[in-house]
């Protein structure tokens, strides 16, 4: 073997090897590259998920006024004791940045039993201050049916559904004549 074979036999080794292994290294980044388009892929798909989970989180919370109320209350109750109510409740605007203050028409009726006019009708603005223990309410009304004259409330919904209330309510002739009456009932939410 000449000198001239002895190495070129070498070389030519060396020279596949540093084929061989540029080829790999490549094909190593290729992988690698893959791999990070799969994993940005995977935190973009996470985030997503997250964020529509986030999404349905607040509307589940979203508690929205509009929605239909039954209850019970002792104004004009004589001696029945308790007159059934109903309400109607709608939002005066829906808006992100008053997550924390609710504003609310309320239209009610109380049925009188056994009077010449057998419904009160109530035309009032409900103020609801939510993530508050209880979401405290208030609001103040005019009444329409010629039963009284005013009403002031307040409130606290002890869950979603269920709610305890004091008004008073002017049914006198004068001003600041009236009495306090309670209420209890429940609501479904549209």
């Amino acid at each position: 073997m000449s000198t001239k074979n002895f190495f070129r036999l070498p070389l030519a080794i060396l020279l596949l090897v540093i084929l061989i292994s540029f080829s790999a290294a490549a094909q190593n980044n290729d992988n690698q590259d893959l791999q990070e388009n799969e994993i940005g892929q995977e935190l973009e798909d996470r985030i997503e998920l997250i964020q529509a989970s986030q999404n349905l989180s607040a509307q589940k919370n979203d508690k929205s006024a509009t929605g239909v109320s039954l209850y019970l209350t002792t104004f004009h109750a004589g001696e029945k004791e308790l007159n059934l109510g109903g309400k109607f409740e709608g939002d005066f605007f829906k808006s992100d940045s008053y997550q924390n203050f609710r504003l609310a028409y309320v239209l009610e009726g109380i049925y009188l039993e056994d009077e010449d006019i057998n419904l009160a009708g109530f035309l009032s603005i409900k103020a609801t201050l939510n993530d508050k223990l209880f979401s405290p309410y208030f609001g103040v009304g005019a009444e329409f049916m010629g039963k009284a004259d005013y009403q002031g409330f307040v409130g606290l919904n002890l869950n979603n559904n269920f709610f305890v209330e004091t008004k008073f309510i002017n049914d006198k002739d004068e001003l600041d004549q009236g009495d306090f009456y309670s209420s209890v009932g429940f609501k479904l939410n549209f």
